[in-house]
């Protein structure tokens, strides 16, 4: 068997080449292009020469400071006072190391005191204990009893675990059917009252 494959008029259609638009320009040959003589003698609008002017500097304006600052000769001749001398010395950290054990504490000398808590802080020490009726929570695999595994439905009980059977639309059901009884049924007036709309929407007919 031969089998030949053509394109259809739709393919052909779809495979043309984009044509250009009618007003597309091509770029300029040159950067340099003529220029007009009317261009060359035209006189600029008092509004052209104000846009034309170049934006001033805010007066908050500040150059940015040098990368080297100079420094003044009353900086260079100051002494510092104690205090500050003071804060420059680095801080001793063996001074604020933590002690060896949490009851010792080290103080001047080679005496030692001991720390003993107090009541309350025993009491507050004391872990949370669980309420006597908290329950914790059951195992995943637990143990069911005999009489459990041997006892029977009754029929109330089957009755509800049955689905509610419906009928498809297919089969005949009709979800927008209309019982008898819902016809002929009247609105109490509690319900009259509350699907009246209010005073000030209600609008009497003018005749």
């Amino acid at each position: 068997m031969d089998f030949t494959c053509s394109l259809t008029a739709r393919q052909n259609e779809l495979a043309q080449p984009k044509t250009l638009n009618k007003m597309h320009k091509e770029d300029r040959s040159s950067p340099i292009w003529p220029v007009k003589t009317s261009a060359l003698h035209v006189v600029p609008s008092p509004r052209l020469e104000k846009l034309a002017q170049a934006k001033s500097y805010s007066q908050e304006w500040l150059e940015d400071r040098p990368v080297y600052s100079m420094v003044t000769e009353a900086a260079k001749r100051a002494s510092a006072s104690p205090r500050t001398v003071q804060l420059a010395k680095p801080k001793d950290c063996a001074a604020h190391t933590l002690p060896s054990t949490p009851t010792n504490h080290k103080v001047e000398g080679n005496s030692e005191k001991v720390v003993a808590p107090t009541a309350r802080t025993e009491a507050l020490a004391v872990p949370k204990m669980e309420h006597p009726q908290y329950q914790h929570d059951l195992t995943v695999q637990w143990h069911v009893p005999a009489s459990a595994l041997k006892t029977q439905a009754s029929d109330k009980v089957c009755q509800l675990a049955k689905p509610k059977t419906r009928k498809a639309i297919f089969e005949g059901y009709d979800p927008y059917r209309i019982s008898p009884a819902a016809k002929h049924a009247d609105a109490s007036p509690r319900i009259i009252e509350l699907c009246a709309p209010p005073a000030r929407r209600q609008r009497h007919k003018q005749v």
